[in-house]
């Protein structure tokens, strides 16, 4: 089973240990099982697990439990391990039928998950956009869309525990949590020892709050610290997002590092929405970053 929480690895030299992995669709491009031996031929050991990569589809209605039994034997004969598990779908829809249905796919998911050898599944707190889940609406702010959100992840919690998994939301600027603040809430409100949280620091600004950027992250690092159990890479060397002025990266490494740090989060750190042949550069840029910030990647 992958391991998340865990107490902070220091070295002799009180160096801080941190796990680094990739997303699987990264190397989207190749098929299974090649897709694996991509990852590991960058001495990496940790992925964010998409269904995706293994049957076409991130949320499918069913998949056979011969095909996740080789796909764990091919992990496993890699040295792999899930760090997280994509069951990602719009928990604040405004189709009711649309939540129930994606709730069964998630449950499917979850399975795989565990079956797999996972124990924490991502998820995104959703937009009342109908068609694009990372596209903001002028609802997402309302007392209905945050009471409809809520209750889907309470929905999807109770199949949490009925797999033994972690769920784990990232706050994202277009959906309904769209900040730290807004994290803790969440938290505060469901109080459920299964619900965690994923940083992803530059999905917390958008072009207004641009210069506010090491507040914000210092802001969500003070609020969430003791429940982030995954943390993302993006937006480093070649990645910038519409949003995102002035090209890459715009976090600084070195302070998003401290931070990390200063909480004593281990890892998982994963590599997100890099182009493939820029995967060596990005892994070299993070390993000098973090070593300023007197960490290790592992």
């Amino acid at each position: 089973m992958a391991i998340f929480g865990k107490a902070a690895k220091m070295s002799t030299d009180n160096t801080h240990t941190m796990n680094l992995g990739v997303f699987l669709k990264v190397f989207a491009s190749r098929a299974w099982p090649d897709i694996l031996d991509a990852v590991r031929a960058h001495g990496l050991r940790w992925v964010h697990f998409t269904l995706q990569a293994l049957v076409g589809e991130s949320l499918p209605r069913t998949i056979s439990s011969t095909i996740v039994s080789e796909a764990r034997n091919d992990l496993e004969n890699r040295g792999l391990r899930i760090a997280s598990f994509s069951g990602t779908f719009n928990m604040a829809h405004p189709d009711a039928d649309y939540r129930q249905e994606y709730l069964k796919r998630f449950a499917t998911a979850c399975q795989a998950c565990r079956d797999l050898g996972g124990s924490t599944v991502a998820l995104c707190t959703g937009t009342r956009d109908p068609d694009d889940m990372w596209r903001g609406h002028p609802e997402n702010k309302s007392p209905q869309a945050w009471i409809i959100m809520r209750d889907t992840v309470a929905a999807a919690l109770e199949i949490a525990d009925r797999y033994d998994l972690t769920l784990a939301f990232e706050p994202e600027i277009n959906n309904v949590v769209d900040s730290a603040e807004k994290a803790r809430r969440l938290l505060d409100e469901l109080q459920h020892p299964r619900l965690k949280v994923i940083l992803d620091p530059v999905n917390l600004w958008d072009e207004p709050s641009f210069d506010r950027r090491n507040v914000i992250l210092e802001t969500a690092v003070q609020l969430l610290g003791r429940d982030i159990v995954v943390a993302h890479a993006k937006d480093v060397l070649t990645h910038a997002r519409p949003r995102t002025p002035g090209g890459s990266p715009t976090l600084d490494y070195v302070h998003y590092f401290r931070q990390l740090k200063g909480i004593g989060f281990a890892g998982p750190l994963l590599i997100h929405s890099v182009p493939e042949d820029k995967v060596p550069a990005t892994i070299k840029f993070l390993r000098e970053m973090a070593q300023q910030a007197g960490i290790h990647l592992e």
